[in-house]
């Protein structure tokens, strides 16, 4: 997913804004065979504000992290604060994902490449 927000890496509106995905955003890719997906701005969810205002508002504590908790129904992977989308083309690529190897983690810092064709 490309929001152009890693431009605000390194300030602070990085983790202010964004858009984020939505629990049924996440299940509608996966429902169209996507099993891997990312995204560049800091987290794969809407911003934390954002999603604190609305689990308050909806006196839900399960509406936060409702794009990652799709993972615990559907199996999938995501891959958060992506750089440089702007410079793929709409297709012809390949990606190729090496993460550290964690024990014990579910999630690890990873080296993203874009492989062209």
């Amino acid at each position: 997913m490309r929001t152009d927000r890693d431009k605000l890496m390194g300030t602070p509106d990085f983790v202010e804004k964004g858009t984020g995905m939505s629990r049924e955003a996440t299940e509608w890719l996966i429902d169209q065979g996507v099993k891997v997906m990312g995204i560049d701005q800091w987290g794969w969810d809407l911003p934390l504000k954002f999603m604190a205002k609305k689990a308050k508002e909806l006196n839900d504590p399960e509406y936060f992290w409702e794009g990652h908790r799709v993972g615990i129904e559907k199996e999938y992977l995501h891959i958060e604060q992506l750089t440089n989308l702007q410079a793929l083309p709409p297709s012809g690529f390949k990606v190729c994902v090496f993460p550290l190897k964690i024990v014990g983690g579910s999630a690890a810092p990873a080296r993203v490449v874009a492989m062209m064709n």
